[in-house]
Parts: C-alpha cells; structure tokens; sequence
C-alpha cells in the first residue's frame, strides 16, 4: 500500500542547520556545545501532501547577544534553506520573533527562543502487507 507519511520535522531543520551551528533535537543531551539550537516541534496539522508544523527554536549561549545573535543567524539560515527547497522543507514562517526565558536546567545560561510554522512535504511510503 502507498501511503503519504509525515516527515520529522524535527530532524529536517536540525540537518538544515548542521552545516552552520550546532543544532539538536529534543531531549537536548546531558552534554552540549555552545552555543547551540535546540528544535522541539509543538504539534500541527495536515492538508493534502502537506504538513504544517508549530516548532520552537531555542538558543542557548553564554552571553544575551551571542544567544539572540545565534537564534536570528538559525531563523535565517531555515528561511533561505526552505527558499532552496532544501530537503522536505517548503517554507519557514516566523510565528513569534526572539523572546527571552530561563534554562530550568541551566540558569547560568541565556535562553532566547522564537516559534515558526514549517512547511514539509510528505514522504511518500510502500507499507508491505503482511505474509
């Protein structure tokens, strides 16, 4: 059967980062390198071939402005990837722009963090049938 499956949204804006910062996926890992993007996907919904993603961007850094100056560089840098149509990812739309907050984990850290809708093809998937 062929079937049209969501991709990981998640995974699809860490990759289109990974050749400019260091970027990862939730959980963020007990070790990290700053500074650093952490991509959490918050739900969304689907049309047709297409889904539409609410994901929050997260930097954390040393300093206010190396954390806004990474979170803006990262907003960017999903925009132009989505503009080459690079992998699944078909538009990035900033939802809610640089907001600060507090690591609960880390609050020697600067946290500063936006919300964009990303627009992902499906994958289009055989799902064998049983034997």
């Amino acid at each position: 059967m062929n079937i049209l499956k969501p991709v990981d949204i998640e995974e699809e804006m860490r990759l289109a980062l990974a050749d400019y910062m260091t970027a990862y996926c939730r959980p963020l890992p007990a070790s990290y390198t700053l500074p650093c993007i952490l991509i959490s996907a918050a739900g969304g919904s689907s049309r047709d071939q297409v889904d539409t993603f609410t994901v929050s961007i997260d930097a954390r850094a040393e300093t206010d402005a190396e954390a806004y100056d990474t979170l803006t560089t990262a907003l960017g840098i999903l925009e132009e990837q989505a503009r080459l149509q690079s992998g699944a990812l078909r538009n990035v739309t900033i939802n809610s722009l640089a907001r600060w907050g507090n690591d609960p984990a880390r609050p020697d850290l600067k946290l500063c963090t936006a919300t964009v809708l990303a627009t992902a093809h499906r994958a289009a998937v055989i799902v064998p049938e049983d034997s």
